[in-house]
């Protein structure tokens, strides 16, 4: 008897967001410095296309760079682990859970352009389980 494929099952919190900036990840503990294009950010995650492979479950530290509306160049920090890598042609697809979620204190200048951009464009708020947004 075959089993019948379970339809995928979206289970995030978050909302994804595409975004257009380059972050450079450091592995601290093996002295590895990647830099790669940025495919899309939430709140709690990172999503990369890298030019070599970084390594699934790694702890890593994210130096996010893009240009805010007044077109100056502007960087955050962040830290976080490597959730999952595939290699697509010469590229590898990286996901990346942030330690804790984007907020004011930490990333004041990437969380006040993601929040000019989800206000501007009128994209969905950032939390999909309904919780009271602070946006």
């Amino acid at each position: 008897m075959r089993r019948k494929k379970r339809g995928f099952i979206d289970t995030r919190k978050w909302y994804r967001y595409q975004f257009f900036g380059n972050a450079t990840v450091t592995v601290p503990k093996e002295k590895i410095v990647v830099n790669a294009t940025i495919a899309n950010i939430s709140f709690s995650g990172i999503g990369l296309y890298s030019p070599t492979p970084i390594g699934k479950g790694k702890k890593v530290r994210i130096k996010i760079t893009f240009i805010n509306r007044d077109g100056k160049t502007c960087e955050d920090i962040t830290t976080g682990k490597i959730g999952w890598q595939s290699k697509f042609k010469n590229t590898y697809l990286i996901g990346i859970l942030f330690d804790e979620e984007l907020n004011i204190l930490n990333q004041p200048m990437l969380l006040e352009h993601l929040i000019w951009l989800i206000n501007t464009y009128n994209w969905p708020q950032p939390y999909k389980d309904k919780r009271i947004s602070v946006l």
